[in-house]
C-alpha cells in the first residue's frame, strides 16, 4: 500500500516539502474537525433582545388581526373571524366561484326571496357576488327597459354572467306571488 501511494505521488510530481505541508494540513483539519464536535458553542446574540423582537412581532401580529376582523366586519358584520375560516373551508369544498357566500348563507336567505322588479339598490346588494355597482345596473335596466320578464334578462346586465346568475337564481322572484 505505501509503495502505491509514493508511486502515485511520484506520478503527481509532488515535492517532499509538498508532501510534508500537505499532511500537515490533512491533520490540523481533522484536529479541528474533532474539536468542533466536542466543543460547545454558544449563541453570539443577545437572547432578550430578541425575545423583545418576538414580543413585539406577536403585539403587531395581533394589531394587523384585528384591523383584518374590523375590515371583514364591514362586509360580513355577521361572521366572526372563526365563522369566516369556517366559510372559507365551506367554499373550497363547494367549489363555489363567488367569493365570501357558502351555502348555508344561501339556504338562509332563501327564505327573503328579493324581487328584481322592485328591490333598490340597498335590498339588491343583499344578494350574493351583487355588490354598489351591479346592483346600480340592475335599476339603471329596469328603469330604461321596465321589469324583468325573466331572470335570464339579468344576463343583458354588463358583468352579470351565468354562474353569477346561477348563484342568485334561488333568491330572486319577479313578482310578488314569488312564482319564480
Amino acid at each position: 500500500m505505501r509503495r502505491k501511494l509514493f508511486f502515485f505521488l511520484e506520478k503527481l510530481q509532488v515535492t517532499h516539502r509538498e508532501r510534508i505541508a500537505i499532511g500537515l494540513l490533512v491533520v490540523v483539519l481533522t484536529v479541528l474537525g474533532f474539536l468542533n464536535l466536542y466543543i460547545e458553542q454558544r449563541a453570539h446574540y443577545d437572547e432578550a433582545y430578541y425575545e423583545e423582537l418576538e414580543q413585539i412581532f406577536g403585539e403587531r401580529t395581533r394589531q394587523l388581526d384585528r384591523e383584518r376582523e374590523q375590515i371583514m366586519a364591514r362586509y360580513h358584520p355577521e361572521l366572526t373571524l372563526a365563522e369566516e375560516i369556517t366559510t372559507q373551508q365551506v367554499q373550497i369544498a363547494s367549489n363555489d366561484t363567488l367569493p365570501g357566500e357558502n351555502p348555508t348563507q344561501i339556504q338562509n336567505k332563501a327564505e327573503n326571496l328579493v324581487n328584481i322588479n322592485q328591490a333598490g339598490t340597498a335590498e339588491l346588494q343583499t344578494l350574493p357576488g351583487i355588490g354598489p355597482a351591479y346592483a346600480e345596473r340592475i335599476v339603471a335596466w329596469r328603469e330604461e327597459n321596465g321589469e324583468f320578464k325573466t331572470a335570464e334578462q339579468l344576463l343583458e346586465i354588463r358583468g352579470i354572467g351565468q354562474r353569477r346568475l346561477e348563484s342568485i337564481r334561488p333568491l330572486i322572484t319577479l313578482a310578488e306571488d314569488n312564482s319564480e
